[in-house]
């Protein structure tokens, strides 16, 4: 026989509590010739006898006696780690390893955790905020939360919500440069590039006669979007940028809204897993607390 197996194991135990072939075949709901094959064929692996048998005695040899201690811890070790793996199955606890895109994590993330933490008090989380796209099987994270389109891959996505883009200056840039009328206009200006969102220089608007796509120029590209914003509020150029970027900008007037007559796709925000066959508890309920928050609850995450 190969290796002995779980079960082979289980029946030399029985057979050594039960005190006989017939009794542990009872316990173990199956027939004492199957019990007695069993032993026999491990026995025949180890190249060992285990057990003493007469039709009148039983006892263990001196290697039955080791083996039996031995197989009975490692039995022991394995109930008891499918029992913590099944908690871990059904209740939300332990270490929540999340890598988030940098801005997405400060600024709309980390407002909402102390609510999740205090639902949640047996979970802890550790934010690995970075705006490249990471592998998340390689470093090993639970999940991940992107924003943007999703590259093919084996991993199991939900979108959470969708955020809407704002195209906007700094009035000093629009003073010097003039506010473009139409996105064609947007040739001759100074724009500020988010290449995490698209990785050439295209901006797609829609409009009155559908979308319309510009190649832009500027002086700087950058992944992140708060950079971007911060060289946009010092008169660098046009930015393209989510909402929860923008924070007040928009409402002191440090950034000036432009062609406001047109639109662009929105931004999804997505979470990536692993298994779609086995979701950790801390992930499905991480995932719908954000669906919760962020996109209104809509569906739920199957464990």
């Amino acid at each position: 026989m190969d290796r002995p197996d779980t079960v082979t194991l289980e029946t030399f135990v029985a057979v050594v509590e039960a005190q006989g072939f017939t009794r542990a075949a009872a316990r173990l709901e199956t027939t004492a010739g199957a019990v007695s094959r069993r032993i026999s064929a491990l026995e025949a692996h180890l190249g060992l006898r285990l057990l003493n048998r007469t039709t009148r005695r039983f006892s263990l040899t001196e290697a039955g006696e080791h083996y039996f201690r031995d197989v009975s811890a490692i039995l022991q070790a394995l109930t008891e780690a499918q029992d913590r793996a099944s908690h871990l199955a059904e209740a939300p606890g332990g270490n929540l390893r999340v890598a988030v895109p940098l801005s997405f994590g400060v600024r709309a993330l980390a407002p909402l955790l102390p609510a999740f933490l205090a639902r949640y008090p047996n979970l802890h989380v550790t934010l690995d905020l970075d705006d490249r796209m990471v592998d998340i099987l390689a470093t090993g994270a639970d999940l991940a939360l992107r924003i943007g389109s999703l590259a093919d891959s084996s991993l199991v996505a939900r979108r959470i919500t969708e955020f809407r883009r704002v195209l906007c200056a700094a009035p000093g840039y629009l003073a010097r440069r003039g506010e473009p009328a139409t996105p064609a206009d947007l040739v001759g200006h100074a724009c500020l590039h988010y290449s995490n969102v698209a990785p050439r220089d295209e901006w797609t608007l829609i409009g009155p006669h559908g979308p319309e796509t510009v190649v832009v120029t500027g002086p700087l590209c950058a992944n992140n979007g708060d950079l971007l914003r911060q060289a946009a509020i010092a008169g660098l150029g046009i930015v393209a940028l989510p909402e929860f970027l923008l924070g007040d900008d928009l409402a002191v007037g440090r950034l000036v809204p432009i062609l406001t007559g047109y639109g662009t796709a929105p931004l999804a925000c997505s979470a990536l897993w692993p298994s779609r066959q086995f979701v950790p508890a801390k992930v499905r309920v991480f995932v719908e607390f954000l669906a919760e928050t962020l996109g209104g609850g809509k569906g739920r995450v199957q464990p």
